[in-house]
């Protein structure tokens, strides 16, 4: 069994264990395609005034493109410590550990006040929880770009979707879907 194929079981089995209230059980890591992170941060138009939050960040590689190539900060969000080890090798490597941060938490304890930007790739079966917290603490106008499990009952500003093959290594769907939704005023 190749690399990819490990990854895919792994996913798997992660996600059929899945318990609601395990912070640790909110998704398994799956590195996000580099198209994607691009796109998703093209989708939030993010540039050099945004501050983005990534909630399960993983390896950090859409706060350090949104940092590296936006001129943004940013704060990465985990459970697991290893993969925030990992983000935080890969930001002071890129050269942007100062405008990139990343910590071990869980995304229901994280302070998203400050967030101008909130990027998402978390299972369907949380994301209700987590738009009740984004409408609760976010600041009218902050984008929100979701990768593939939208948030239900918010009213969505745009949709994009396009093919990427290496994603179906472990969802087994070469589709990628993002949408883009805007905090409504209160």
């Amino acid at each position: 069994m190749n690399a990819r194929a490990l990854l895919a079981a792994a996913c798997l089995v992660v996600a059929s264990n899945v318990v609601a209230d395990d912070p640790r059980s909110v998704s398994p890591y799956a590195a996000t395609p580099d198209s994607v992170v691009e796109a998703m941060l093209k989708l939030a138009a993010v540039g050099p005034r945004d501050y983005v939050i990534d909630l399960g960040s993983g390896d950090g590689r859409l706060v350090i493109a949104a940092a590296k190539q936006h001129g943004a900060r940013g704060l990465g969000v985990d459970i697991d410590a290893k993969l925030v080890d990992l983000a935080k090798r890969f930001a002071a490597r890129d050269g942007v550990a100062d405008r990139a941060q990343f910590v071990v938490q869980d995304l229901f304890e994280t302070d998203v006040r400050p967030a101008t930007v909130v990027t998402i790739y978390l299972l369907p079966t949380i994301m209700d929880r987590v738009g009740r917290k984004l409408r609760a603490e976010l600041t009218p106008s902050t984008r929100i770009v979701v990768h593939d499990f939208p948030l239900p009952g918010w009213p969505v500003d745009r949709v994009t979707s396009f093919d990427v093959p290496e994603k179906r290594d472990y969802t087994f769907n070469e589709r990628a879907t993002l949408y883009l939704y805007t905090v409504p005023p209160r």
